[in-house]
């Protein structure tokens, strides 16, 4: 693939996404889930962060139904303004409502959880290479976030989506982790 930049790969692979049958990106989304559940950085977590999968992401709802039958403290994003997400605890997807973008977020009564709280963060994922970079829809609200706690980052990103390099800015915040539906690669010895 020799597309150099970030915009022009977001709409690559956002119209990948698009085109992939219903049927084969449900498949991937169990084997990446199956993936991270029996992953030793789940069940090490105390405290998960997790985004809320939109229809066409990889699929976190049964990852965040597991971790609260688990009995684990799993908090969600919420976007606030330009570039602000915070993290916001939930005891069931119930509460959930429609936020900003159109994704769903903790309701307003919601108790915010500390960063520095956070064990795993589980991070959306358009594509990732294979240092562990990830290439989100460009608004830095997870490069963000990410640099204010030392939660182990895992990405959840389709095998196909997985580069060898992506292009990155000194900004860019790398995941240790890496789960697709074919492997999981630890790509930071210190996470």
């Amino acid at each position: 693939m020799r597309l150099e930049n970030k915009p022009e790969l977001r709409r690559f692979f956002l119209k990948q996404r698009m085109e992939q049958p219903r049927a084969e990106k449900a498949a991937a989304d169990r084997s990446i889930s199956e993936r991270l559940l029996a992953s030793t950085v789940f069940a090490r977590a105390q405290c998960v962060f997790c985004y809320v999968s939109t229809p066409d992401e990889i699929d976190t709802h049964g990852i965040l139904r597991q971790a609260l039958a688990e009995g684990k403290n799993v908090c969600v994003p919420r976007c606030l303004r330009a570039g602000e997400m915070r993290a916001y605890h939930i005891a069931s997807l119930d509460s959930l409502r429609t936020g900003r973008f159109g994704i769903l977020e903790p309701d307003a009564s919601a108790r915010e959880v500390p960063p520095e709280r956070i064990d795993l963060i589980v991070a959306p994922a358009l594509a990732c290479d294979r240092a562990g970079y990830r290439l989100g829809y460009g608004g830095g609200y997870y490069d963000r976030f990410m640099i204010r706690t030392p939660a182990i980052r895992a990405a959840l990103c389709a095998e196909g989506r997985l580069l060898e390099r992506l292009p990155r800015t000194a900004f860019d915040q790398r995941c240790g982790w890496i789960f697709t539906e074919r492997r999981v690669l630890h790509t930071d010895e210190k996470q």
